[in-house]
């Protein structure tokens, strides 16, 4: 068991080491955080200074996208390197390996979701501190910190889903498409999910979108063990279900596999 999970850390650790030297990536989501919380944090407060009602202050909505956008943009879009290596026949190499390819994928993933997501959260932390002059408690920002790396992982595991879709429809760009759209609607980008019409409230909990962007950026307004306890047993029962999909799916896809020529 050590042996098999020394491999995966393996992965873990060259993705990481890999992802430290594209800097330039990293950086473009720096600037991109800071460009969306400064254009977000500026129409909030226009709104609240010409009198028009909010359902939150504009420093909670600061503080609530920050946290929303660090976990979508910390968790790596592995679903499209997925789609490459099946267009180009580079897994059927891969699947040879003593390792579960699956496993890999998602150690490598983790490498790159750790290498970015402190520079990312400390952005989040900081540019929502200077455009709201307000900072939650930091008890408050050490649970929601482990708590978003989670979701994050999730996420991307998600990903990995979507990628091995790639089997079957060749491109899973309208998949993506599709499902980041739902992401943003049931997992509450701009705001808690508690604020939205009562059908999404409605259908939201039966998907994990909500466990992995609305309850963690919620902690910052109003924690409590009740809410992190809850949060944490959420994402470990999605994080089951994502997991059993990912084996369906894979061994389907793997079944069906057909290898022609070399």
């Amino acid at each position: 068991m050590m042996g098999r999970a020394t491999k995966y850390v393996a992965f873990l650790r060259i993705s990481f080491a890999l992802a430290r030297r594209a800097r330039g990536e990293v950086y473009g989501r720096v600037i991109f955080f800071v460009v969306i919380l400064g254009v977000f944090s500026s129409l909030w407060t226009a709104v609240a200074e010409a009198g028009m009602p909010l359902a939150l202050e504009p420093k909670a909505m600061v503080w609530y996208l920050a946290i929303t956008e660090w976990i979508v943009l910390s968790a790596p879009p592995l679903h499209f390197d997925i789609q490459e290596a099946v267009r180009r026949g580079d897994i059927v190499c891969q699947l040879g390996r003593p390792v579960s390819w699956v496993t890999a994928v998602f150690a490598e993933g983790l490498g790159m979701l750790i290498a970015r997501a402190p520079l990312l959260f400390v952005t989040a932390c900081v540019c929502a501190g200077i455009f709201t002059g307000w900072v939650p408690p930091l008890h408050v920002l050490a649970v929601v910190a482990p708590l978003g790396l989670a979701a994050s992982a999730l996420i991307m595991a998600l990903w990995i889903a979507i990628g091995l879709l790639a089997f079957w429809l060749g491109d899973v760009g309208p998949v993506s498409w599709v499902w980041q759209k739902l992401l943003f609607v049931f997992g509450g980008l701009l705001m808690p999910i508690e604020l939205y019409p009562a059908l999404v409230r409605d259908v939201a909990p039966f998907t994990p979108f909500p466990s992995v962007l609305s309850r963690p950026a919620s902690l910052v307004l109003h924690s409590g063990a009740g809410e992190s306890i809850a949060l944490v047993l959420s994402l470990a029962g999605w994080g089951v279900i994502t997991s059993i999909v990912l084996t369906l799916l894979f061994r389907r896809a793997t079944g069906a596999l057909t290898v022609n020529g070399g």
